[in-house]
């Protein structure tokens, strides 16, 4: 595995163990997954940002049959537990779930926004600042969409992080007296979705890749 860790290897049995016990005929449609079932083992298909990624309960797998790693395991496993969990729940939808909201308002975030505010809004706007003419489309492999929002920003894209997770990164260059910033903001209803740690660490992904496609698109243009 990507990190053999014990305790890594002890959440990953963890998770593996609680997938084996789900009804993927369900949970897959449920969680926008694509059902397989090859050689007759239930087996999902899902995308994860721009990367397809293979869910059986042997093992997650990437898009080179490679283990997935460790943050992956993590958000894929608790997406589809959490997806399991609420089809059988008969709570009311969640209210003004169209609404978009920053991750320090969503519940449980508490001890985890200065690690959000450091790891990914701090480290995307150091990547985008001074670029924002190019960044649309350095950042257009990844898949972002410039939603119809009535806003004006430097840059304002949208991603999809996991199928019922859109994430809305917003940016404004510096000017004049005004710093650059940076903001990535998820639907309201995220945390129904997700735990607040595997949201950060979504967060963190998105961030690793803006920063990856900033600099395969500066290389590009030499």
């Amino acid at each position: 595995m990507p990190d053999p860790s014990p305790v890594f290897e002890r959440h990953y049995k963890n998770y593996l163990a609680r997938l084996a016990g789900l009804d993927f005929s369900a949970v897959g449609p449920a969680a926008g997954a694509d059902v397989l079932g090859a050689n007759g083992t239930p087996a999902l298909s899902m995308a994860y940002f721009t990367s397809k990624y293979t869910i059986t309960g042997q093992g997650i797998t990437g898009p080179a049959g490679n283990p997935a790693a460790y943050d992956v395991c993590a958000i894929l496993s608790r997406y589809l537990i959490m997806a399991s969990d609420r089809s059988k729940s008969s709570s009311p939808p969640v209210a003004g779930v169209g609404e978009w909201t920053n991750f320090r308002d969503l519940r449980e975030a508490g001890p985890l926004t200065v690690y959000f505010r450091d790891n990914v809004e701090a480290l995307i706007c150091g990547d985008l600042a001074g670029n924002a003419s190019r960044a649309a489309l350095a950042l257009a492999g990844l898949g972002g969409t410039v939603p119809d929002l009535g806003a004006r920003y430097d840059l304002m894209l949208e991603f999809r992080g996991l199928p019922h997770i859109p994430m809305l990164l917003l940016f404004n260059d510096a000017e004049e007296m005004f710093p650059a910033s940076c903001s990535v903001l998820f639907r309201s209803d995220v945390d129904s979705h997700l735990d607040a740690e595997c949201i950060a660490m979504m967060g963190y992904r998105l961030a690793i890749l803006v920063r990856e496609a900033m600099k395969a698109g500066t290389a590009g243009g030499r």
